[in-house]
């Protein structure tokens, strides 16, 4: 039997296998520019990446930094992301941006209590910045990774399971050995293509050996 420590290295270590040849390819995850990936994971917070795509590439194209938003008329942000939806996040990004350029002199804070001092700024938006812009190894929790986490680790999954400290801690192994960006973005995707919602492609899933799911409901 595999103990838990050696069941996360070893899932660490097949993510960065699959992630190799199979991330998606999106114009954030190509940057190491602080300002465009913050204003990604704004977009991106209940938003399907293939919806945020355009909206994000020409918003980017306009407004290259939180100046130039905080300078701009809120009316014609709120119109430019009105695709999106979520009304309040838009009107969130434009007050985001002002106290970031007044208070930080337009520099993202790198802290993690800094950044959950901004508006609108939680755990999980707080997490994906650091982990994407800096590589530094804190644990992202949303809908998509809570799923795969409590299917292989066989536990269940609530509402509250985003804020749980035990997935969080599960979470916080898998990504101690290093490559926080590169396996968080594998596990996204992995959920996307494999780990799905309804029907999960468990027989053709590289962790199945590992997975309570499979061995309790499909081997």
């Amino acid at each position: 039997m595999i103990n838990s420590m050696r069941k996360n290295e070893i899932i660490h270590e097949k993510l960065l296998w699959w992630s190799k040849d199979n991330l998606r390819d999106f114009p954030w995850r190509k940057t190491s520019d602080p300002y465009k990936i913050f204003i990604a994971e704004i977009m991106l917070h209940r938003t399907r990446a293939s919806q945020v795509e355009g909206i994000y590439k020409n918003f980017i194209k306009k407004y290259s930094d939180f100046k130039s938003i905080c300078d701009a008329c809120p009316e014609k942000i709120i119109d430019e992301l009105s695709g999106l939806g979520l009304q309040w996040r838009v009107q969130l990004l434009y007050q985001l941006s002002c106290d970031i350029e007044r208070e930080y002199n337009g520099l993202i804070p790198v802290d993690k209590n800094e950044l959950l001092k901004l508006p609108g700024i939680g755990p999980y938006i707080t997490a994906a910045f650091l982990c994407f812009a800096y590589d530094i190894p804190k644990p992202l929790l949303d809908t998509n990774i809570v799923r795969v986490i409590g299917r292989i680790f066989g536990l269940k999954i609530t509402d509250s399971s985003r804020r749980s400290k035990k997935f969080e801690n599960i979470m916080r192994d898998i990504i101690k050995s290093g490559n926080c960006k590169q396996v968080s973005l594998a596990l996204i995707d992995f959920a996307e293509a494999i780990c799905k919602p309804k029907v999960p492609l468990c027989n053709i899933c590289f962790l199945n050996n590992l997975c309570y799911y499979y061995k309790h409901f499909i081997g």
